[in-house]
């Protein structure tokens, strides 16, 4: 995990988690980034990997360039001031998606991505708010951190710009970060990062953002998928009511029925197990293949491999989580879809979604259970998990 330097785990989670920024110097103190800028680049050469470059021509004037890219493009930028930005690293590169552990103090369930920034010096993306949270690692060179929590709406974005920067943008606090220090910005604060230096990397560990909205149209889409919530609407006593009014008791009926259905505790567990496992369209084009019947091998094998393997590894891309009904009884949920368990163990469950990597030790406790050898087969058979021999 990383070091909280002047506070503990519980204080920033109670203090600053949505709330306001934090600059936890020397957080991650051997830190070395495991790609680097001629790697970075690479990867936005490729069809499947969303990159952008900015560069910058003068105060309000900001090109925006979208990938993939050819190879001779970087031979034209300008020396200074343009920054390559790749997403989903996490999900490219195995040594990346470790750096998610240093971070399990918030649930995994909640991470975006983690997005890899190269900047030369003077690079960078304009000042701009966010409407999600974001730990900025600072992986190697320098960069200025100018931080505002005024003017953060809609309202104040500069017209005519690719980028969504801030018009005014009143600079409240400001830091200078070196490799291995962290900056937490929450949602709507205004912040403003400038590459001090030509080998300039930072790490944004972005956590997802829900809108009311999102969910109340998911939510809807969940109950008429499974054809549940069908209960009529019942008119109220219309005695008094005139021919063409809509009276009080008759929008409060509608307000009863859709709040029955949000008292539903099973429904909505069941719901948000599916929404917050949900893959976004980039994710889900990295999905690895399935084995065929040639790959696979049976189930007697498949676990005797397992015994004298080093542990099993998640797939970078799929989501896990569970929920807890009972004690006793945990659903698993993987990329939106409430899994069959095959009665595996609850602890087993929990094991498989709170850690990435389970090592031997770990999987020899509940390898002599059926059903979680049962999920497990399944799993690799879909190829969401691996066999580290």
């Amino acid at each position: 995990m990383i070091q909280f330097d002047s506070i503990d785990k519980e204080t920033f989670l109670s203090e600053y988690w949505q709330k306001k920024p934090l600059l936890i110097r020397n957080a991650l103190p051997d830190f070395s980034s495991p790609v680097t800028a001629e790697e970075l680049a690479g990867l936005s050469l490729e069809e499947e990997v969303e990159s952008r470059i900015v560069i910058q021509h003068s105060t309000e004037d900001y090109e925006l360039k979208k990938g993939p890219f050819e190879e001779s493009l970087y031979e034209t930028l300008p020396e200074k001031n343009w920054t390559l930005l790749v997403q989903g690293m996490d999900r490219l590169l195995p040594e990346v998606t470790e750096l998610l552990n240093e971070f399990d103090f918030i649930p995994s369930w909640r991470i975006d991505d983690i997005m890899v920034s190269y900047a030369t010096e003077g690079g960078n993306v304009g000042p701009h708010f966010d409407h999600y949270d974001v730990f900025l690692l600072q992986a190697q060179g320098e960069r200025r951190w100018q931080l505002s929590a005024q003017d953060c709406d809609e309202t104040n974005y500069i017209e005519g710009v690719d980028l969504r920067l801030m018009k005014r943008f009143v600079v409240e606090e400001e830091y200078v970060c070196q490799p291995g220090d962290i900056l937490y910005v929450p949602p709507k604060w205004g912040h403003h990062g400038v590459g001090l230096t030509d080998d300039c990397m930072t790490f944004s560990i972005g956590y997802r953002t829900y809108r009311g909205l999102e969910l109340w149209d998911s939510f809807g889409d969940y109950l008429a998928e499974t054809q549940q919530f069908q209960s009529l609407y019942q008119d109220p006593n219309w005695q008094g009511t005139a021919s063409g009014q809509i009276s009080e008791g008759s929008w409060q009926q509608a307000q009863s029925l859709l709040k029955a259905a949000l008292q539903n505790e099973e429904a909505l567990k069941n719901w948000f197990g599916r929404f917050a496992t949900q893959l976004d369209q980039g994710a889900s084009q990295l999905l690895p293949d399935p084995l065929n019947e040639t790959e696979s091998c049976p189930l007697e094998t498949f676990i005797e491999a397992l015994q004298s393997a080093e542990g099993v590894l998640r797939d970078s891309v799929c989501r896990f989580a569970y929920t807890e009904f009972t004690q006793d009884q945990v659903k698993l949920y993987i990329n939106s879809a409430e899994w069959q368990d095959f009665k595996a163990e609850s602890d087993f469950i929990r094991c498989l979604c709170n850690q990435r990597f389970i090592d031997q030790a770990t999987l020899t406790l509940y390898l002599n259970h059926a059903g979680n050898q049962a999920l497990l087969y399944d799993l690799w058979n879909l190829q969401f998990i691996e066999v580290i021999q």
